[in-house]
């Protein structure tokens, strides 16, 4: 079966695709603008993801590294008093030499320590 159309109504069915797909590509267009207007929020949002790795990469490292400075202050603090300790230990003992002698203590040098279990 052929459909005659005359030329009026073909001229309409033309117009009224026309007007779809304009209605089409303004409201893609509009669709466009309304993205490209939300790109100002992706800096914004990327600097608080940015803000929050780097806290967390923070707080992983800190524990780490406050374990190894808490842990370097503790050594450091025994090497001083192990010191002093030995120093007070050598004072201790060049004057009980220098005592028994019956001499000062400018006439010898201590060396070395070695306790002796007995």
């Amino acid at each position: 079966m052929i459909v005659l159309e005359t030329l009026g109504q073909k001229l309409a069915d033309a117009g009224l695709n026309s007007l779809v797909c304009i209605a089409v590509v303004f409201c893609v267009l509009i669709f466009i603008s309304l993205v490209i207007s939300l790109f100002q929020f992706i800096p914004k949002a990327e600097k608080k993801i940015a803000m929050k790795k780097e806290a967390k990469k923070k707080e992983r490292m800190a524990g780490p590294e406050a374990v190894d400075n808490t842990v370097s202050q503790l050594e450091a603090r025994e090497e001083e008093l192990e010191l002093s300790d030995e120093l007070e230990l050598v004072a201790v003992i060049s004057a009980a030499i220098a005592a028994s002698t019956g001499t000062s203590t400018d006439g010898f040098v201590v060396r070395s320590i070695k306790k002796i279990r007995r």
